[in-house]
This record gives C-alpha cells, structure tokens and sequence, in this order.
C-alpha cells in the first residue's frame, strides 16, 4: 500500500472553501439537526467581507477539487495515460486489469464498507462545496441586496460565484450519471435529481451567464484568489466560454455521445475563449506546498519517481523504441522527433544527479515535456504493466525535480490552458457540418509544430486526418490539467478498456441518507448509464 517516497504517504485533505456553505448536500435530508458551533447563517450572508471572501474562497474550493487525486487519479491511471502502481488515492485498485491486458474488471465500489468509495466521494462533496458557497453568494446579492463596498466589488464577487457555479455543475456533469441542479431560487427541501445531460445543460447556462456579467462589468480579481495570479473582467468572460466548450466537448460517454454533441455550439464558445485574443492566457493557479492550494495530479506525476506516463503515450510519442504494453527490461532511450520528447534527457550535466533518478544528463535534444529514466519504481508483484520509462516533467520548471516546485507542491501551473481551448476550437471546426479545415489545422499546428517541431497540419489532409493529429495533440497537451486526459479518452473509439467506467454512480453516502439502492458503473455492471433523452 505504500509509495516509493514518503512524501507520497499522505492524502491530502483538500480545504472546502474560507466559509461554509449555508447547508451541506451531501445530507440534504438531516438539515434539522442543531449544530451549535455553526456559525449564523443570517449574520453570516449579511457582512459584506464575509462574503466577498466566499466569492473568492469558490476558486479555491473549485480548484482543488479539479486538480484532486483522490477522483482524478483513478481517472487519468484507468484512461492510461498516467500509470501508477500505489493505491494510494485506490488508484492500483481501479487501474489494474487482466492478465491479457485487455480488460479493466473493477468498477466502482459504490457502498459504505468498500475502501474504494472514497473516489466518489471526492468530487461529489469537492463540487458540491463549491456550488453551495456560491450560492451564498449569489443570495446574499441577488436577494438580499448585499452591497461589497461598491459597485464593482459587488459585481466581481457576483461573476465570479456565477463562474464557479457553473464550474461545480459542470463538474457534476462531467462525473455523474445525475446530480442536483441548486441555485440561489432553489427550494432545498424539494430537492431532486436531474440527469447528466439536464446538469450539463445548466452548468452551460450558468457559464454562458458570467460570461455575460464578466462582459458587461469592469474588475480585476485579487491576487490571492488563485494564490498569485490576477484576471480582468474581459479574462473572465473568456474563461467562462472555455469552460462551458469544455463542458459540452467533455461530456460525451461514447464515441456515440460524442458525435451528437452541438459542435456548432462549442465552436462558438471556444472562438471566445482563452486563446482567441493576443497571445492568450492560462487559468493559473500556485501551489504552497499543498498546505492549501495543491495541483494535486501534478504533485504526482511531475514528479517521475511517483508516477509516469502511460507506454500506451509512450508509444505514440516513439514508435520506433517505446513499445505498450511495458516489455521485459524495459524500453530503451527514445529518440522522438517531437521535441516535446527528443532523446529523454533531462537534469543538470551531473552523473551523481542522472544516477539517483536513472536519468541521462541533458543534452540539446532533451524533451520540454517529459524524460527517460531508467529505473522501475513500481512493486512488480503488482503488475509489470504499470512500469513506464516515460516520465512527464511539463511542469517542473525547475528542471531537477525540485522540492520548491511543482514536484514538492510549490509553483504556478495551469489548471486550463489557452492550447487546450486551441484543440478544442480546433475539434470543434473538424466535427460540425461546414468546419473550417484550414482553422483546424492552423489551430493543431500552434502545438504541433510550435511546441513539437513536427510537419505542419494542411487542411489538404482531409478530416480523418487531421482528426488523427488532433488527437495526438490532446494525448500530450491535456497531460496534467486535471482529469481531462480521462474526458478525452473514453469518447473515442476504443479509447477505455472494456469495464473501465465511464462516469461515476450518485455516492452510497449520498443514496444511503435519500434511502436510495445502491448501484455502479464498470466492471461486471454497465460502464455508464444510458444517453439522456
């Protein structure tokens, strides 16, 4: 059950938000009970510094969640793009498979006894804080009138709660086979389930309705909203049209579900989202160290003695030397023409350093993104499938795994990036009807060819082809952005192992407190519920 290296020993509690939301919707039936060390809910929405540090406090919440190992490491493990044999965070438990190699057995252990619940959990109770505290925010000045020390104050704090609204939802959305539509006009005591398809659609409308708030106001959020990094209105309108193409693009179970998504719809939003003005910009948030604010999933795996890159990535970085599933001895040094790999070196010129991480020195052909290293650091006993020769170090900008970096917690990095807005544009003008080819491949090649070195993409390849390009792009560009790579892989064809589950089962803590049966997804079961009508 442990990891090489202590650090990894421990899970990270993730802070629900600076307060707490007016009630809890994990136990929406049990609201009655008296709490006497909760604060005053009525005092509470009514100060205005109270408030404005919730609005600020939903980033937090949002993005800790997002960035979480404990409901993302199962995902990018089972989508094999990540590999990791720990089980911490069950991602052992949930990403092993047969010994054929060609099945995922486990699905989701949905009931109170299982160890394996807790990665349910985690974004069920991680969104849902969020929304809550949003909530509280949006009631405190839609319907109480709340002024934030002016105007614009007040404005900020309302588009951002707005943001972060629909950012819970569509993180409901993206999981869950249902889940619980609130805003500040809810009545709690009515509440009820709403498929993943009526979520999507209001997590969409609740994006779209900051964008135009962001749009119409003027403001600058505070730096500490994100641990370092400020945004302008105009930003966060951009941002908020990401997140709702994201939300719509990322939805599909299926290859089927994918081809019914309104690519028209995502194309629209997407031209305005964070990569259609001026060089663009990265949704950013810094690490302290995981104290409070954690980019989780990258503390993992740029960190290459605790996780690595899938050989399924591996190889299609270097078919020529990396080979999937992980052969006997390993693979040997890659030698990629995409720069993003090139021949693996990493780290200073010093032999005592490449021998501790069984690396090789850097050379002028060493990857920007990821790094070879000799070493086998998962227990074999577990599966020699989950060994990789391929680490990710995107992030580490320290470039030698240093413990002031991402690899120890600290640093900016992005939670959505401007290129993942490019891919999505660029999906988006390759699989609606009347798509622009041209724009899809010059979107493609601003990472092909820009961070790659590879041929450009031509619109003269036609759209199978580009498709293929655009895919390859995703498999390496959306590597520690959260769960996405997992979003992207299991709409695809034959993009999860059979069993593997495709969305996650309403929490047995949840169903246990409305008296609802238990069920699952993956496995023996179904691997996701079927299309919403």
């Amino acid at each position: 059950m442990s990891p090489l290296n202590p650090k990894f020993a421990f899970k990270i509690r993730n802070a629900a938000g600076v307060a707490m939301g007016a009630f809890l919707l994990t136990a929406c039936n049990s609201l009655d009970v008296e709490n006497p060390n909760a604060p005053d809910a009525t005092r509470a929405l009514a100060d205005p510094a109270a408030i404005e540090a919730v609005a600020g406090g939903t980033m937090r919440s949002w993005f800790n969640t997002w960035d979480g190992m404990e409901g993302g490491g199962p995902l990018v493990t089972m989508a094999q793009t990540y590999s990791a044999s720990w089980n911490n965070y069950n991602m052992n438990f949930y990403s092993s498979i047969d010994a054929d190699g060609t099945r995922n057995a486990r699905g989701y252990q949905n009931d109170l006894a299982s160890a394996g619940r807790t990665t349910m959990i985690a974004y069920w109770e991680g969104y849902y804080s969020t929304i809550s505290s949003a909530v509280d925010v949006l009631t405190a000045i839609r319907k109480n009138n709340l002024v934030i020390s002016n105007a614009s104050n007040t404005k900020r704090a309302e588009t951002v709660a707005q943001l972060m609204h629909g950012a819970g939802l569509m993180g409901i959305a993206l999981n869950y086979d249902k889940g619980y539509v609130i805003d500040e006009t809810s009545d709690l005591a009515a509440l009820a389930y709403k498929s993943r398809k009526e979520v999507r659609d209001a997590a969409v409308a609740s994006l779209e309705k900051a964008a135009t708030l962001a749009a119409a106001n003027t403001f600058t959020t505070p730096t500490g909203w994100t641990n370092g990094t400020a945004y302008t209105n105009v930003q966060i309108a951009q941002l908020a049209r990401t997140m709702a193409a994201m939300t719509l693009a990322y939805y599909p179970r299926t290859a089927a579900e994918n081809d019914a998504v309104d690519w028209n719809k995502v194309q629209q939003l997407a031209s305005q989202g964070i990569s259609s003005t001026g060089s663009g910009f990265d949704f950013n948030f810094s690490g302290d160290g995981c104290s409070s604010w954690c980019h989780e999933i990258l503390y993992w795996f740029n960190a290459f003695d605790g996780g690595r890159v899938s050989t399924r990535v591996g190889a299609l970085l270097d078919p020529a030397t990396q080979r999937h599933p992980y052969p006997s001895g390993g693979n040997p040094r890659p030698n990629s023409p995409d720069k993003r790999l090139g021949d693996g070196s990493f780290g200073p010129d010093d032999e005592d350093f490449a021998g501790y991480f069984g690396t090789n020195p850097k050379t002028a052909r060493a990857g920007t993104d990821f790094v070879y290293s000799r070493e086998e650091i998962f227990r074999p006993d577990r599966g020699m499938y989950h060994q990789s020769n391929i680490g990710h170090i995107r992030y580490d900008r320290s470039g030698e795994q240093s413990p002031n970096g991402i690899y120890g917690g600290f640093g900016v990095a992005p939670v959505i990036s401007k290129h993942q807005n490019d891919l999505l544009w660029a999906e988006a003008e390759l699989r609606r009807s009347g798509g622009n080819l041209a724009s899809a491949a010059t979107l493609i090649n601003k990472t092909r060819v820009d961070r790659g070195g590879l041929t450009a993409a031509t619109a003269a390849e036609g759209q199978a082809s580009l498709i293929t390009k655009l895919i390859y792009e995703q498999e390496i560009e959306l590597l520690g952005l959260g769960p996405s790579s997992y979003y992207a892989r299991r709409r695809v064809p034959n993009g999860l192992l059979a069993g593997t589950p495709r969305e996650m089962p309403v929490p047995a803590k949840e169903l246990g407190v409305k008296g609802d049966a238990f069920y699952t997804f993956g496995g023996a079961a179904a691997a996701n519920s079927p299309t919403p009508p």
